[in-house]
């Protein structure tokens, strides 16, 4: 979820920008071999990407990936508390006075 958060946005905006578009334009095109062969088959390339880099992929190296790091999860949760204590006191010192 995490990776997903991170890179999910920047790959939907490299596929949206780049090869959608450009690909959306062949669709227009008067010659049907350039909406049949063309259009049709890179439309499909384009989406089988997106279903494996967005939905296949995290899934499955999810199941078979490392195992999660229980001490990072642990140091994470206490460092919520710590910043949730500290704003509930007051908030965070500054260092000027």
């Amino acid at each position: 979820m995490k990776a997903m958060k991170a890179m999910g946005s920047s790959v939907i905006v490299g596929i949206a920008s780049t090869k959608f578009i450009g690909v959306m334009i062949l669709g227009f095109a008067p010659s049907t071999l350039f909406k049949l062969y063309y259009f049709r088959m890179y439309l499909c390339i384009i989406l089988m990407g997106v279903f494996n880099g967005l939905f296949f992929l995290p899934v499955v190296l999810s199941l078979i990936g490392p195992p999660t790091d229980e001490f990072l999860v642990f140091e994470h949760k206490r460092d919520l508390q710590k910043m949730r204590r500290a704003a509930e006191k007051g908030g965070i010192q500054s260092y000027r006075n």
